[in-house]
């Protein structure tokens, strides 16, 4: 008899059913909200930058091309992130591209509110992008292997919950500085804008 002999008379069992046998507990809340993260501090960033556009606009004198595109250099980085992800997930597990694009969100986001120059932002705002785009889809990925089938919904539905309220809480935070929105301090609403990521 092998050493192994007593596996080999165990029926073979699907992760997926051994997952629905234990159920949804506090492990499973925990890492959706930890992926949520990473759409929390998307939904903060992507509306600042579209409400800062204006007065950074007129700060440094940029064209009207210049001020779409550092909002949409964004989305170049959001899609070389998603094409990097996959492989790297695969490689590595769903949990460390999450981590690792929650803290470079954050790290970018503030690196941004140090730029000089049209160049630097958009550079900036590239690696936030490529951030997104690199935990996202890692992010949806874990949420659904990590929960029963029952509550598969819940466990994705959570992170955009908190999708939702990065986008209030810049929303918050503009509205405490300006509410007009004509005299914003910019470089402090990117600071602070990335704090949730970092948090």
């Amino acid at each position: 008899m092998s050493k192994h002999a007593c596996f080999e008379r165990l029926p073979a069992r699907l992760v997926e059913s051994v997952i629905n046998d234990i159920g949804i507990g506090p492990y499973q809340v925990k890492e959706a909200v930890i992926s949520g993260c990473v759409a929390l501090a998307e939904g903060a960033e992507l509306l600042l930058i579209g409400s800062v556009m204006r007065v950074v606009a007129k700060d440094w004198d940029l064209t009207a091309t210049q001020k779409g595109s550092v909002v949409s250099i964004v989305f170049m980085g959001v899609f070389t992130g998603n094409l990097m992800c996959g492989p790297c997930s695969d490689r590595i597990g769903r949990r460390w591209p999450v981590i690792i694009s929650s803290a470079a969100v954050g790290i970018f986001g503030i690196l941004s509110a140090f730029t000089m120059g049209f160049w630097t932002l958009s550079t900036a705002r590239f690696f936030v992008g490529l951030a997104f785009g690199f935990g996202v889809p890692a992010s949806c990925a874990y949420c659904l292997e990590i929960a029963p089938t029952a509550w598969r919904t819940f466990v994705y539905c959570l992170p955009c919950c908190l999708y939702m309220a990065g986008e209030a809480y810049s929303a918050s935070i503009i509205w405490l500085d300006d509410p007009t929105m004509k005299h914003l301090d910019w470089r402090w609403l990117l600071i602070v804008g990335a704090l949730p990521s970092i948090i």
